[in-house]
């Protein structure tokens, strides 16, 4: 079908329509009274669902859970699954990231790709479905949720406690092109230990985020050995290191690259980096000895070999190993953990070896959370025929479905995939500083989206 007109004349108002939906600051925040994910993910919500009722479509906001657009009325059901809300920002932004701007032909913003952007042109190639007039078979459903990056309450209220039927087929666009056929195992838990002693230790902010920075208070008088190791350490970590003299010590802070959890090699642990220098130190007490655990166990590697866990199959490969956030709360020091579970695996097997590995060391194993893996076969019509679409409107015939380590909305339901939108080349930038959206992979993004939908919806 030959859609090049019409996108090229909805191009400003897709534009702007991101930008509004990005200005709204969706990070989960405290429950309010009818915003149970807090004020900004309820607004997000809002307005999409706005957005989607100008478009002409028929939609439906469930108590600020979720919501969904719908066109047409086939028997069957074609859906569109994404989020409106967004992980923290973080510090070092070009701009605002809820006043998002355009410089040098890119749009920066947080949620320009994950995932408020490629919604918003799933639901332009949808209205411009409606506009031409072309006749489907089946219903379009767009169903959004506010609480993806935490723990998908949203979905379990719309698909659980509201009992939505699920579509027959669908997919998500919040992962990467070509597409992604089977997800990895997420298996999220705690690693505590008790304190005897006072320790002032923090970093990171989210399981499913490289932890970016991260600081602890040293004993005092240890200015000059932290100058004099610096330059060792920062070679030895890839962090940048700051060092300050307060009232009651030293101040380490440090500073790696964010990245999701899903891709722990494409950042650089904060955490992993600073207790690699407390270790270093060689000090007495509980801080030194637990930077030396953590050295031992954890360290930098990124598949979990020191607490044997290192699983892997032909599939999907290794699992990864994520260290998101530590904290010291009511004397206990508490590390946020993320693993992608290679698909043969479940993540109660994951979670028996580490148990058992754990046994005798200071460390326990504490509240997990766990997403099991997905696969949908490589031949079903799914999967051909986005994978047809795709080959031939970027003639990437050499493309194949892909196994990712990511979670998206593909595994809220059966028959689900992870259709993009990050193209080949272009940076991910997904839970990143300065994420931002190259405004002329736009085009593309709509021709793929809207072939997509129309041949699902035939």
């Amino acid at each position: 079908m030959d859609f090049e007109k019409k996108i090229k004349d909805d191009r400003e108002s897709l534009i702007r329509d991101i930008m509004k939906l990005v200005s709204i600051d969706s990070v989960e925040s405290k429950p309010a009274e009818g915003m149970p994910f807090g004020e900004g993910p309820a607004k997000a919500l809002q307005c999409y669902l706005g957005l989607a009722e100008e478009a002409g479509l028929q939609t439906e906001n469930f108590d600020n859970y979720a919501g969904h657009a719908d066109y047409g009325n086939g028997e069957e059901t074609v859906g569109i699954l994404g989020h409106v809300d967004v992980v923290p920002c973080g510090e070092g932004w070009i701009c605002d990231p809820f006043r998002p701007r355009i410089i040098d032909g890119k749009l920066y913003g947080r949620g320009v790709l994950d995932n408020k952007g490629p919604m918003v042109v799933c639901l332009h190639a949808v209205k411009i479905l409606k506009e031409m007039g072309i006749p489907l078979s089946k219903k379009i459903r767009l169903i959004v949720g506010a609480n993806e990056e935490t723990d998908w309450k949203c979905m379990d209220y719309y698909f659980g406690v509201k009992k939505m039927t699920p579509p027959q087929i669908s997919f998500t666009p919040d992962a990467e092109f070509p597409l992604n056929h089977a997800e990895k195992g997420v298996f999220q838990y705690q690693l505590v230990t008790d304190l005897k002693e006072k320790i002032e230790l923090s970093g990171g902010n989210a399981y499913n985020s490289v932890a970016e920075s991260a600081s602890a208070l040293l004993p005092a008088g240890l200015e000059e050995t932290v100058w004099e190791r610096m330059p060792k350490w920062e070679e030895a970590t890839s962090c940048k290191i700051s060092c300050e003299t307060e009232k009651q010590g030293v101040r380490l802070s440090v500073r790696g690259f964010a990245a999701h959890a899903a891709s722990p090699a494409k950042g650089i642990n904060a955490v992993s980096g600073m207790m690699y220098m407390i270790a270093d130190l060689g000090l007495e007490g509980e801080l030194s000895e637990i930077a030396r655990w953590y050295m031992k166990n954890i360290g930098f590697d990124l598949q979990g070999k020191g607490l044997g866990i290192d699983l892997s199959d032909e599939i999907s490969g290794a699992l990864s190993f994520n260290v998101g956030k530590v904290e010291v709360i009511d004397g206990k020091l508490i590390l946020s953990i993320d693993n992608r579970v290679p698909v043969t695996y479940k993540c109660k097997e994951v979670q028996d070896l580490l148990e058992k590995n754990l046994e005798g060391s200071r460390f326990r194993f504490e509240n997990p959370q766990i997403t099991e893996a997905i696969y949908v076969p490589k031949d079903s019509f799914l999967v051909t025929t986005l994978m047809d679409v795709y080959r031939e409107i970027t003639q990437d015939y050499d493309a194949e479905p892909q196994v990712d380590g990511a979670c998206s909305y593909a595994r809220a339901l059966e028959n689900c995939v992870a259709f993009g939108a990050i193209l080949p080349g272009q940076p991910d930038l997904m839970h990143q500083k300065n994420e931002y959206l190259e405004l002329d992979k736009l085009d593309l993004w709509m021709k793929i989206y809207l072939e997509a939908i129309y041949r699902l919806a035939q």
